[in-house]
């Protein structure tokens, strides 16, 4: 487990002084990167090797928002670390210990060259043993689809700062755009699901797609009739 506090900038909220979406998926980049810095097998250790971890899918669940000035406790427990890929669970807790957010996440592996999964090196294996003390939550991991539905409702292209040291759209700037697509009087998600089918690069010209579900909406995020990411809220 790793853990790191903060608390809630002015420019991390919104007009009701609630942490956006943007700036909570950061705080769990955040809290993966500075872990894996902190065991010497970060993007210091990555880069030279042409190696980065991409994220492929969130499911991440709200029982409340932090807000403007609270003060917080982001923690990570990586686990199934194995072949090409690896898991994370996130949790951001209250100064008081209350359990305001609670995610699971998996990663993928990529030789940046080959733009291709990669096997995880024997010093990348033993930074990240399983952790007995991770929180036993009941995630659903289950996969998005997208079957064609829904309404076109606008586009945008990618910009230069919206690129990682991936050379793609960093995994957040994905949330940040699609809920900007969202009906104006829905708020309060408490789930977010997420997933990243295919890496998006500056000056990609991305169509979005806007879908009713019975319990939230589904913002898709297409080019040229393929699918880049599908992200719920519910």
């Amino acid at each position: 487990m790793y853990q790191y506090t903060d608390r809630v900038s002015y420019s991390e909220v919104d007009s009701n002084l609630n942490l956006t979406y943007f700036a909570l998926v950061n705080y769990m980049q955040d809290c993966s990167c500075f872990h894996s810095d902190d065991l010497g097998v970060g993007v210091g250790y990555l880069a030279p090797i042409n190696r980065g971890w991409f994220v492929a899918s969130y499911e991440i669940h709200i029982n409340r928002l932090p807000k403007y000035m609270e003060r917080i406790t982001i923690s990570t427990y990586p686990y199934q670390v194995r072949g090409m890929m690896a898991r994370r669970v996130y949790t951001i807790n209250s100064e008081s210990g209350e359990l305001l957010v609670y995610a699971d996440s998996l990663w993928v592996l990529m030789d940046l060259v080959n733009a291709k999964p990669a096997r995880i090196d024997d010093k990348i294996l033993a930074a990240y043993p399983e952790d007995k003390d991770r929180p036993p939550f009941d995630f659903s991991r289950k996969k998005l689809h997208y079957n064609n539905e829904g309404q076109k409702v606008g586009k945008f292209i990618v910009n230069e700062n919206q690129i990682d040291t991936n050379d793609h759209m960093n995994n957040s700037f994905y949330i940040d755009v699609t809920r900007r697509f969202l009906p104006k009087e829905k708020e309060g998600f408490s789930e977010i699901n997420v997933s990243y089918k295919k890496a998006a690069l500056l000056f990609d010209e991305l169509d979005v797609y806007l879908v009713e579900l019975e319990t939230g909406y589904q913002v898709v995020l297409k080019k040229d009739d393929e699918v880049y990411t599908i992200v719920e809220y519910k």
